[in-house]
């Protein structure tokens, strides 16, 4: 029997439902009292209402598409909205559409409190990478939520199955994974575990699963799980096993002993293992602090107790004490104590926990060394002119008499007393080739050099340099020991047969100056040659063997490279019908010469610093070819400025054609006279026995040829005093 019209209006009006009569574009035709909680119900009103102007932005969209769905062929349409009220803020009601004559009838239910449980499952969802899955045992059906997929990475079109569920435990596991379900089936007895997977793209994750039975007459008809990402947390754990290990072995390996110390109760509780190092009893977790005094050796006694209250009083909360302390063999060993000290509301020491080390070998260590640097002192004392041992950063860590007594003449300060670098105490002459040597014997080389300098009196005085470097135990380098030689009385003799040579032959110009230029840079790995070549036939430890069979190898280099450089310079044609042309990248190429004189120049505590070309320009040349003429202008760079920076860039903005490589410096600067020939062969700033600075003086000379033969050029631009500039000029790759 069908609804009157006053049964349907006391319906429409007596129910919690809304309904609402709409329009294909939303429009609102009519609706009954409760949709006075949607939008404001105003008799007087005669604005026209669409419902989309109380539907929240996000769900508007998606309410437009719905009422455009709706048609004869598809009459009905249920979906959920969310709707903006000034009284009860967000409300989301479900609606059920029905299209008719062109009108949508639409009864809507407050499902909000359903939402807003929806929506929290979600997020929690997401915020602990959960999951919810069931599985009907009757017709084996089995769902996975969103939360499932993403865990394991797995698309949301695929079908899930019991078997799929499966595939993604190793092998071995498979069959006992599959076995739980099995279990609670016949046993009603839900289960957990904790296993390894791995994911559809290929990731390793660890898994937590619990499944819950639902019963119907004594049977299960239906089994609710949940599946959790525990990969951290389990991660986490393993690290925090590994941890604890480590700290055993560390603490076992060290000879160290964890204690707590009741202050109030007056004792302390100590490790197992090292209850057994010191032979207390093992059947008692905590030592009486009276017991534990008698186990100090009655010399340390007094001091150490005076010390343990001081700490206690001191402010702060870490404490530091040491003594000797017999063992369970009754032998006394050095221990040093570190805790952490917590204290009550008024300031007072109530606890502290800590670590008990056994240094007992330091300590034996640190005599040894004592007796050993006594024994070395003296030795330096004794031997040759002059002796300073430095550390790898170059601070004197020792030396003899003479040297501090001219550093503290010359700089007011004791290099023992106060931490002071070789560098800044030594004289003038021994700056120039300082840096060098010390790197050389940083990478273990042992270097000889001849140093020319003038005493305080006013006297010449000739100086044979060696730079040793001192190995530890595991060969590595940790000291540098720098001893002088006085050789000036060979010097004046080479110097005044040198001399009565140069009367005789009346050499041009030219030959004075490859012969003073040379003469050095050839004397000195001759000298070495022949030094330890005799060294070697009085030498029958392997060990020392080595070092001088390194050192005649390192002597024999240097002499070859000088040759080379002569080979090298009267070789161009040779070179430049053999290049080895190709592309390369000029900021790779640069920056290897770059890095190649870091520390040289770091070592001479000058500011060095690289810009590169953001375009990365490239260069046809011959690789080797380049570098050879680019690092002899960096290395001269470093070798000519005392203080300030070396700069390297390379620049193609200055021109379509060509890329610039420039190397500026803040040294000594080249005057105008010797600037128009730099690059002459076999010249320097200065020459002759009275040199500043060493070397063949050809290196400029060839880099000036080698880059003419690549196609470029080389522009020097320079100011005494002020500093150096050279600009590579080289064609660029277009």
């Amino acid at each position: 029997m069908p609804f009157t019209a006053e049964q349907l209006g006391i319906l429409a009006e007596k129910t919690s439902h809304f309904l609402l009569i709409l329009k294909k574009n939303g429009r609102i035709v009519t609706y009954n009292n409760r949709c006075g909680i949607l939008f404001p119900i105003d008799e007087g009103d005669k604005m026209v209402k669409y419902i989309t102007n109380y539907i929240i932005d996000s769900d508007v969209k998606a309410f437009k598409k719905s009422l455009s769905f709706l048609n004869n062929k598809n009459a009905i349409l249920s979906k959920s909205f969310s709707f903006a009220t000034e009284k009860y803020g967000v409300l989301s009601l479900k609606f059920d559409m029905t299209y008719h004559k062109g009108l949508i009838y639409a009864a809507g239910i407050d499902t909000t409190e359903e939402y807003k449980e929806h929506r929290a499952l979600k997020t929690i969802s997401k915020l602990t990478k959960t999951g919810a899955w069931y599985y009907n045992p009757k017709n084996r059906d089995m769902y996975w939520s969103k939360g499932c997929y993403a865990i394991k990475d797995l698309d949301l079109d695929v079908k899930i199955t019991r078997e799929l569920g499966a595939s993604f435990y190793p092998k071995e596991n498979r069959a006992r994974i599959e076995s739980y379900l099995d279990t609670l089936i016949q046993t009603k007895k839900p289960y957990k575990y904790t296993e390894k997977i791995i994911t559809q793209k290929g990731n390793e994750k660890w898994i937590k699963v619990v499944a819950h039975p639902v019963l119907y007459k004594g049977e299960v008809v239906f089994v609710n799980g949940t599946i959790a990402d525990v990969t951290d947390r389990h991660n986490y754990i393993e690290q925090l096993k590994e941890n604890e290990e480590t700290k055993r072995l560390a603490l076992k390996g060290i000879q160290s002993g964890l204690f707590d110390h009741h202050i109030e109760k007056n004792e302390v509780f100590y490790s197992l293992d090292f209850r057994k190092m010191l032979g207390l009893p093992l059947d008692q977790d905590y030592v009486s602090e009276k017991v534990f005094r008698k186990m100090i050796h009655p010399e340390d006694v007094v001091s150490a107790i005076d010390r343990h209250l001081k700490n206690l009083k001191k402010e702060g909360n870490h404490y530091y004490n040491y003594y000797r302390l017999r063992n369970k063999k009754g032998e006394y060993r050095h221990f040093e104590v570190y805790g952490f000290r917590r204290k009550n509301e008024k300031g007072n020491t109530v606890r502290m926990i800590g670590n008990l080390i056994n240094v007992h070998q330091r300590k034996l260590n640190e005599k040894t060394i004592a007796e050993s640097k006594n024994r070395l002192q003296a030795m330096v004392n004794n031997g040759f002119a002059y002796t300073v041992l430095l550390n790898l950063k170059g601070e004197i860590l020792m030396t003899d008499e003479k040297s501090l007594r001219i550093i503290k003449r010359d700089f007011k300060v004791d290099p023992i007393k106060t931490k002071s670098r070789f560098i800044d105490v030594m004289p003038l002459n021994f700056k120039n080739t300082f840096a060098h040597e010390f790197n050389e014997a940083l990478k273990g080389n042992t270097i000889k050099k001849e140093i020319e300098r003038i005493t305080n009196k006013g006297n010449l005085q000739w100086l044979e340099s060696k730079y040793t470097p001192i190995f530890d135990q595991e060969r590595n380098v940790n000291s540098v020991l720098i001893s002088f030689h006085d050789i000036t009385e060979r010097k004046l003799a080479e110097i005044a047969i040198k001399e009565s040579h140069l009367k005789e032959q009346e050499l041009n110009s030219l030959k004075s100056n490859i012969l003073s230029n040379f003469s050095h840079e050839i004397r000195t790995p001759l000298n070495g040659i022949m030094t330890v070549s005799k060294l070697l036939l009085d030498e029958n430890k392997p060990k020392e063997r080595k070092k001088l069979i390194a050192y005649l190898e390192e002597s024999k280099d240097r002499l070859l490279e000088t040759i080379n450089n002569l080979s090298n310079f009267s070789d161009l044609d040779v070179i430049k019908n053999n290049l080895n042309m190709r592309e390369v990248d000029t900021n790779f190429t640069v920056e290897t010469s770059f890095r190649e004189y870091k520390h040289m120049a770091e070592a001479k505590n000058l500011s060095y610093h690289l810009e590169l070309d953001p375009k990365c320009p490239q260069i046809n040349i011959d690789d080797d070819l380049f570098r050879t003429a680019l690092n002899n202008i960096i290395h001269n760079a470093i070798k000519y400025t005392r203080k300030g920076n070396i700069i390297v860039k390379v620049n193609s903005k200055k021109s379509k054609n060509n890329v610039y490589i420039s190397v500026g410096d803040t040294g000594i600067g080249i005057d105008k006279e010797n600037l128009k020939k730099v690059f002459d062969p076999f010249v320097q700033e200065s020459i002759g026995m009275n040199r500043k600075y060493e070397g063949t003086g050809i290196g400029l000379s060839l880099s000036k040829r080698y880059i003419e033969i690549l196609g470029g050029r080389i522009e020097v631009n320079s100011k005494i005093g002020k500093g150096t500039n050279f600009t590579i000029i080289i064609p660029e790759c277009l």
